[in-house]
C-alpha cells in the first residue's frame, strides 16, 4: 500500500526499539520459530515506519473536534465515539467512596479475526495496527478492530477493511461480549469474534498478513508485539474451543497436552455452584452504585486544568488531549483525549496443579466501570507493585518464596485510548494448590471452569484474558 504524502509528516517521533521477549516456558527456540518471530516483528516495524506516525500533546482549547457539553463531559462534536466523564463510586480496594475521570464509550466495539483451515492447518489474518499510544507504534491486532463510530464512517474517512466478513454470523467460531479495562472504561464492552472462511481472501494491503496460528501463538509470551485486543479474542476462542486448540497445539509437547487435558477435566477444587455462590455473596455484599458527574465536580485532589485532568493521589491516571498524524489510517489526522499513567500496572497470575488438573488462583474484583458486579481477574491486579491492596500482598510474597516464573512480559494497553500505559504481567507456577491459600476475594478455579466463565458476559476481565493468552504459547518456544 502506498501511503499518501503530506507535508505535515516528517520523520516519525520515535523509532521503535528492539522488541523484547518475555521469560519463555522452554528452551531452545527452534530456528523456524525464530525466523517466524523475526519476520512478523520486522513486518510490524516496517508498518510503523511507513505510517509516519506523529503524536503531540495539545491543550483542550486547541481541539478542533472536542468540546465541553452541558453535563461537564468532554465530548466529540458529533456526539459519537466516546466521552470523558466523571464518576463517583465505592472503591472496595480503598474502602471508601471516591471519584475519578473515566472513558464513557457506550458503543460496542468489534474485535474480529478471520481464520482459515487448509490441509488440517489453521491460518489467521493478522493486522499491523498503528495506534498513537502503542509501545513500538505497531502491534499485531485482530483483522478488524473498530468502534461502531469508526466502521459507520462517522469520521468521514475510508471504510473498515473486511468489515462485511467480520460481521458474518454464519461461520462464527466465537462470538462473545466482553468487558474492557473496568478501571478506566464505564461499562465498556467489545464483541470478541472469530469467523471461519470457506476460502482465503487477499491481503488488502501491507497492513494485513496471513500467518499460521501457531506462529501467532508463539508470540503471546513476548512484550509489546500482540495487542491486548488480539490477546482477548484468542483467549475467548481457544479456551472455549478445545478441538481447535488441540489442532493448533498438536505435537507441541507435554505442557501443551496438560493445558488441553485440563480444559476437558472435571477435577476441581470447588464445584461450579460453590464458585457461583461465592460471587453471588460478593455481589450482594458490595455494590459500587456508580454515578456519573461533571469533570468539574471531582473531589478536590483532582484538578481539571487547561492541558490535563490529574490528581497527585492517583498517578496511574491522567487525561489529556493529543493531535495525531498517521498516513495509513482511515483518516490521516485527528485529535482526541487519551489516558496516560505515571505507573506500571502489576498483574500476576498464580497457576498450579490439583489432582492432575491445572488451576489458576483468581481474584474477584469490583471496579468503577464494572457493568454487572464482580469480575474474575488475575491473582494480583494493582496500579503498581508498590500499591497493591492488603489482601494481594500475601500472593506477591508467595510468588517470591515458593513460585517459579513461567512467563514474564509487558503489555501496553489499548493504544487508541491509553498512551503508553504499560502493564507488567507475570505467570507464576505454585507447586501446592490448597484452599488455605485462598482469601475473601480469591478462589482456585480450574481451566475448564474458567472457560465456562469466558462464555458468559462480564465475568472475566480484560487483564485476565491477556494473562491467560500467554499460556497459549506453551511449548511453542
Amino acid at each position: 500500500m502506498e501511503c499518501p504524502r503530506d507535508p505535515w509528516f516528517e520523520k516519525p517521533m520515535h523509532i521503535p526499539p528492539q522488541r523484547v521477549g518475555g521469560a519463555r516456558a522452554s528452551e531452545p527456540t527452534r530456528d523456524r520459530a525464530r525466523r517466524s518471530s523475526r519476520d512478523i516483528e520486522g513486518w510490524l516495524n516496517a508498518e510503523f515506519l511507513q505510517s509516519q506516525l506523529q503524536v503531540k500533546r495539545i491543550a483542550f482549547h486547541e481541539s478542533g473536534e472536542w468540546q465541553w457539553d452541558e453535563r461537564g463531559f468532554w465530548t466529540h462534536v458529533t456526539g459519537r465515539f466516546f466521552n470523558v466523564a466523571g464518576v463517583r463510586y465505592f472503591s472496595v480496594a480503598q474502602g471508601r467512596v471516591r471519584t475519578q475521570p473515566i472513558i464513557d464509550q457506550s458503543e460496542i466495539g468489534l474485535l474480529s479475526f478471520l481464520v482459515l483451515k487448509q490441509n488440517d492447518e489453521w491460518w489467521i489474518l493478522g493486522h499491523a495496527k498503528v495506534e498513537p499510544g502503542n509501545v513500538h507504534g505497531a502491534q499485531l491486532a485482530p483483522t478488524v478492530q473498530a468502534t461502531r463510530s469508526n466502521y459507520e464512517v462517522v469520521h468521514g474517512g475510508a471504510d473498515t477493511p473486511y468489515l462485511g466478513l467480520a460481521q458474518s454470523a454464519a461461520r462464527s467460531l466465537c462470538n462473545l461480549l466482553q468487558s474492557e479495562q473496568n478501571s478506566r472504561f464505564l461499562a465498556k464492552r467489545n464483541r470478541n469474534n472469530v469467523v471461519l472462511l470457506s476460502e482465503g481472501v487477499e491481503e488488502r494491503d501491507s497492513r494485513f498478513k496471513w500467518m499460521r496460528v501457531t506462529e501467532l501463538l508463539a508470540l503471546l509470551g513476548e512484550s509489546h508485539t500482540v495487542n491486548t485486543d488480539a490477546r482477548s479474542v484468542l483467549a475467548c476462542w481457544l479456551f472455549t474451543d478445545v478441538s481447535a486448540l488441540r489442532e493448533c497445539l498438536v505435537g507441541k509437547g507435554p505442557l501443551a497436552a496438560k493445558l488441553i487435558s485440563s480444559l476437558e477435566s472435571k477435577k476441581t477444587v470447588h464445584s461450579g455452584k460453590t464458585l457461583e455462590d461465592w460471587l453471588g455473596v460478593l455481589d450482594r455484599t458490595w455494590r459500587t452504585n456508580t454515578e456519573t458527574l461533571s469533570l468539574r465536580n471531582l473531589e478536590d485532589s483532582w484538578q481539571c486544568g487547561e492541558s490535563e485532568i490529574s490528581s497527585p493521589d492517583d498517578p496511574s491516571l491522567t487525561i489529556y488531549q493529543i493531535a495525531v498524524r498517521c498516513a495509513c489510517r482511515e483518516v490521516t489526522h485527528w485529535d482526541q483525549p487519551i489516558a496516560g499513567s505515571k505507573t506500571r500496572a502489576c498483574l500476576m497470575l498464580l497457576i498450579g496443579d490439583f489432582e492432575g488438573t491445572l488451576h489458576v488462583l483468581l481474584q474477584a474484583a469490583l471496579e468503577a466501570g464494572n457493568r454487572g458486579g464482580f469480575e474474575l481477574t488475575t491473582t494480583v491486579q494493582a496500579e503498581s507493585c508498590d500499591r497493591v491492596s492488603p489482601h494481594e500482598e500475601r500472593y506477591l510474597r508467595m510468588a517470591e518464596t515458593s513460585g517459579r516464573t513461567l512467563f514474564r512480559f509487558q503489555n501496553s494497553e489499548e493504544g487508541g485510548r491509553f498512551d503508553h500505559c504499560i502493564s507488567e504481567y507475570q505467570v507464576v507456577w505454585i507447586e501446592a494448590v490448597a484452599k488455605e491459600q485462598e482469601g475473601l476475594f480469591h478462589r482456585w478455579v480450574s481451566l475448564a471452569q474458567l472457560a465456562h466463565f469466558l462464555r458468559r458476559e462480564n465475568r472475566v476481565t480484560n487483564e485476565l484474558r491477556s494473562a491467560i493468552s500467554s499460556l497459549l504459547s506453551i511449548d511453542h518456544a
